[in-house]
């Protein structure tokens, strides 16, 4: 498992501890890549960073690129500490988060109670307080990229060509985006509300990443859309995405089927990809369902789909029957979530070959 891989090898490593999200990328000759971020089931730091290090990657050199596909806890936490110990990595998020009103929400999290602190707020703040200690001047720092529709977030041209371009989101996304945030901000004696939700991920960033011998879509928990201007639609109709498809994809939206379009399979990806993906453990319907599998295998037949931690709830603990019946006083539902990592890392040559990558399972991954 501590086995770097060699400088004309590429590696999508998939990391899920039930609740959270972490991919890892090698593009060659020492060249890494990290989208999203969530902590060890033990709590012990980012996944990335313990990974890589274990790897004996030097996280201030080594990671060209971190990049936050949305906002949301389960795939933000310990985004901050990881760009700390990624000095020299740029920083990309969404574009639909470029405007006056985020980054004054962003600014003051600490005073607003528009969100909890621990909400991705306060982790996003943090994270651009990072990036603000790495500059020195009269203004403050942003991310080096917004990522949005055609947006190219990195190249390399050595030992071969590889780039990672964005997909989403789309440009009447961001344009949506920036009137739906302008309208969160309270005006005299109106009631403090939460912040802007526009659904299930819709701001959410697509990633295409491309070698000479494999393509990977990386769907963050991109929603399907309503129409050929937002989410997959938008993706799946786009005039500006890159033509080669995907021979694996990171499945969106840990299989929900709010973030499964067919255009996605038909269009975006080859025949029988490999897919991979991370459950979600902590609503009431934990993700993905025996349906949400089903519909996965369907799309993959013999190349396979894997799962970072399946099932990921267990059976509750037996307890007393008045300790049993607080419980249910107090919380609307309940589950014992499983206190494991998952691992699932692709590797093979750059420049592909007939077999296709190797597929390596640890911790609690699976093939589903």
């Amino acid at each position: 498992m501590n086995t770097p891989p060699s400088a004309n090898e590429f590696e999508l490593s998939l990391f899920g501890p039930g609740v959270g999200e972490c991919v890892v990328l090698h593009l060659g000759d020492g060249t890494w890549v990290v989208v999203d971020s969530c902590f060890t089931a033990g709590r012990d730091g980012p996944v990335a960073a313990e990974y890589l290090e274990k790897l004996g990657v030097d996280l201030s050199k080594g990671v060209k690129l971190v990049v936050a596909t949305h906002w949301h806890d389960d795939h933000i936490e310990g985004l901050a500490a990881l760009l700390r110990q990624c000095a020299s990595a740029k920083f990309a998020c969404s574009g639909a988060l470029r405007c006056q009103e985020f980054l004054a929400l962003v600014a003051g999290h600490q005073y607003t109670k528009l969100v909890e602190h621990s909400s991705g707020v306060s982790e996003f703040a943090e994270s651009l307080a990072v990036l603000d200690q790495r500059v020195h001047g009269s203004r403050r720092s942003g991310p080096d990229f917004w990522a949005g529709e055609g947006g190219v977030l990195l190249e390399m041209t050595s030992p071969c060509k590889a780039a990672i371009r964005a997909l989403s989101p789309s440009h009447q996304t961001i344009t949506d985006a920036k009137g739906k945030l302008g309208e969160m901000f309270p005006g005299a004696r109106q009631m403090i509300r939460r912040f802007y939700c526009s659904g299930p991920n819709e701001l959410s960033v697509v990633l295409h990443v491309e070698t000479p011998g494999f393509t990977a879509l990386l769907g963050g928990d991109l929603a399907t859309g309503h129409d050929n201007r937002r989410g997959w639609r938008a993706v799946v109709s786009s005039n500006v995405r890159p033509p080669s498809r995907g021979h694996a994809y990171k499945v969106a939206h840990h299989g929900s089927p709010t973030g499964d379009h067919t255009g996605i399979w038909d269009v975006l990806l080859e025949q029988k990809p490999i897919a991979v993906l991370t459950p979600y453990a902590a609503g009431r319907e934990p993700r993905p369902s025996d349906l949400d599998v089903a519909r996965i295998k369907a799309r993959c037949a013999d190349r396979g789909a894997y799962c970072t931690l399946y099932p990921p709830v267990r059976r509750p603990t037996k307890r007393a029957k008045s300790v049993d019946r607080t419980m249910k006083e107090v919380v609307r539902y309940r589950m014992a979530l499983r206190n494991e990592t998952g691992h699932i890392r692709l590797r093979g040559p750059l420049e592909g070959c007939e077999s296709g990558p190797s597929v390596e399972l640890f911790g609690g991954a699976v093939v589903l």
